[in-house]
């Protein structure tokens, strides 16, 4: 009996010349094409999880002052 896992497989269709590039710069970084287009799969997530975390800071209110405030603070200073 083997151990290996099955895991699903994702078939893409690109142009020839785009996946060139991609085994090209894999091979430059000592990677799979494999490798290389599953990191870049992750670092595109990780980057969207922090926007999306950003966004959700940028909508707390809390310890915020209006905009109308602080430049009338301003104004004072």
């Amino acid at each position: 009996m083997s151990n290996t896992v099955k895991r699903p497989r994702y078939f893409l269709d690109i142009e020839p010349e785009l996946r060139n590039r991609i085994k090209a710069v894999a091979s430059l970084h000592g990677k799979t094409m494999r490798d290389w287009v599953t990191e870049a799969i992750l670092e595109k997530l990780e980057d969207d999880i922090d926007a999306r975390e950003g966004l959700a800071v940028l909508g707390e209110v809390e310890d915020t002052i209006s905009l109308k405030d602080y430049l009338e603070s301003r104004k004072e200073s």
